[in-house]
């Protein structure tokens, strides 16, 4: 292979990389969390989602091993 050849290759490949990465630089821009400012509170004072918050700890928390027990003091 020509150094021409490969100077050609190289820019093709670096072309083509560049355009993968694109796409992936974009989500990396400033709002990214912008989306936060556009739900928070909207589940302000909503009964229903409280008591899916309340349901899903308990959830979590059946989930958990149990606290090993004390054991007694034996008494000699």
């Amino acid at each position: 292979m020509t150094l021409t050849q490969l100077e050609h290759r190289v820019a093709t490949l670096e072309q083509k990389l560049a355009a993968l990465a694109g796409p992936a630089q974009a989500q990396t821009s400033p709002d990214v969390n912008a989306w936060i400012d556009e739900i928070h509170g909207t589940f302000k004072d909503d009964l229903t989602y409280h008591q899916a918050a309340r349901l899903g700890r308990k959830w979590r928390k059946s989930k958990r091993p149990a606290p090993p027990r004390a054991r007694k003091a034996s008494s000699k």
